[in-house]
């Protein structure tokens, strides 16, 4: 039997208690908590906010740092309501689907409901990535997630009952070369999150105006396998109203060696995600260090400072809309 540490043993308690809390109260003032603790994130405990700022002045040099502000501000409010539904999570059900999640482009949904292949679901650290997952197994999809190993098991299987708490399939590590090619050869839909830094494994692609080393695994199961990938997000509209966005598949290259077909299929699905994050600054998680192999961040990280005289990669701050104020 595993032994687990006091500290393990005290997060997994202020998980049950947070879950608990969040269960209790009504839906609406469980998001407004949520945003709550975001705001205090943000202003009082400065967590990882000069990497946010490091990040956002990159991405969008010619914003001024108050609406940057706003921007780091309305991201961590947003993971906060994010929390407090992914705690509720065995609570929503079809009725909350039905009531509070629009889907874009319901003719596209079902197109790909009705393949007969497999698809590749990547998801990202957008929106509510977990959710997300939800509302697919509901409208049909034979759903299962790659998910990695936390160093809290106690908390990490936590986690992982509350996903599967909706008949959501879990792959490990361990097992998913096997599992992946089963449950797409039977028409499954196999997601994970692919917007990491991935070290020097990965490929290094352009996102959002410069070099990011990006995690090659989806694009070499869609060549290694011919299936296709398609791109998630769940973008919030207002409170607890979200609308589900589904991106057009992308099938690798035959025309091109394996290597040259994976990089393209991976700059090709980092492409979509970075127009909605131009699109929607504010859904996106900020503080992960994403360009952090190919070395932008060596000397900046102090004060968040020193990054509008890197020479750019294409970036020219496209989406020049402002970002609303907070509802």
């Amino acid at each position: 039997m595993q032994k687990h540490s006091l500290r393990h043993r005290l997060e997994y308690v202020l998980l049950r208690t947070a879950v608990w809390v969040s269960n209790m109260l009504p839906l609406r003032i469980a998001l407004g908590l949520g945003s709550l603790l975001g705001w205090l994130a943000w202003r009082i405990l400065r967590v990882r906010r000069g990497v946010c700022m490091t990040n956002l002045r990159m991405v969008f040099p010619s914003r001024s740092d108050e609406e940057l502000d706003r921007i780091g501000l309305s991201s961590y409010r947003n993971v906060g309501r994010f929390v407090m539904e992914f705690a509720r999570q065995p609570k929503l059900n079809e009725r909350h689907f039905r009531r509070f999640v629009e889907v874009e482009e319901p003719d596209l949904l079902q197109r790909y409901l009705d393949l007969e292949t497999g698809i590749i679901g990547l998801g990202f650290h957008f929106g509510n990535w977990e959710l997300m997952g939800v509302i697919q197994k509901m409208v049909g999809f034979n759903i299962h997630f790659l998910v990695g190993r936390q160093r809290n098991r106690l908390v990490d299987d936590f986690m992982n009952r509350l996903r599967a708490s909706h008949g959501i399939g879990l792959i490990s590590m361990d097992s998913a070369m096997r599992r992946i090619v089963r449950i797409t050869r039977e028409g499954g839909l196999v997601c994970w999150l692919s917007d990491q830094d991935a070290g020097r494994d990965g490929l290094v692609v352009d996102f959002l105006g410069y070099p990011a080393s990006t995690p090659r695994g989806a694009a070499r199961f869609s060549v290694k396998l011919g299936i296709p990938i398609m791109c998630g997000f769940l973008v919030r509209k207002r409170g607890p109203e979200q609308r589900l966005e589904l991106s057009e598949l992308l099938y690798s290259r035959t025309d091109l060696p394996p290597e040259e077909a994976e990089r393209d299929l991976t700059q090709r699905y980092t492409d979509i995600l970075a127009e909605m994050v131009r699109r929607h600054p504010e859904q996106y998680w900020w503080p992960h260090r994403r360009w952090k192999t190919t070395g932008l961040y060596r000397g900046n990280l102090a004060d968040g400072a020193g990054f509008r005289d890197i020479e750019r990669t294409g970036n020219r701050d496209r989406d020049e809309r402002r970002v609303p104020d907070e509802e």
